[in-house]
């Protein structure tokens, strides 16, 4: 999105980096990673949002796969590319953290769903724009 028509929103975004209140997943981080845009440049100038793997979110993985299909888990951890899905309902189970997230609440192996089994709430764009008073 342009910075400059878009600004109310980038400073909101990058106050709540600051603030340690908007946090993601190094396996996103990977997945940007493949990209060649501005996303890129985003996510290294933001590196500190991204957070690494610790013991308590090894246990929590190991629970949230299993609430996926086994064909469906096996398809996704095949693929030679990095797969963020289970570690940000990991890391939203393991912070209490709302995610957000535009894929589809009610699709069986999609984040909100796979969220929803742990009482992991997550909002679309548009409602977390709300959320944090984007009018």
């Amino acid at each position: 999105m342009d910075r400059k028509i878009f600004a109310p929103i980038w400073i909101k975004i990058n106050n709540l980096i600051k603030k340690d209140l908007l946090i993601s997943h190094v396996e996103v981080q990977r997945e940007i990673r493949r990209g060649r845009d501005e996303l890129v440049k985003w996510a290294t100038k933001n590196r500190s949002m991204f957070k690494n793997i610790d013991e308590e979110q090894l246990r929590i993985y190991a629970k949230v796969k299993k609430k996926y299909d086994k064909d469906y888990w096996d398809r996704e951890t095949s693929k030679s590319v990095p797969w963020g899905d289970p570690w940000i309902i990991t890391l939203a189970i393991s912070t209490k953290a709302t995610i957000v997230t535009n894929e589809n609440k009610v699709k069986p192996n999609r984040i909100p769903f796979v969220a929803k089994q742990f009482g992991v709430h997550s909002l679309n764009l548009l409602e977390f724009f709300k959320e944090i008073s984007i009018k």
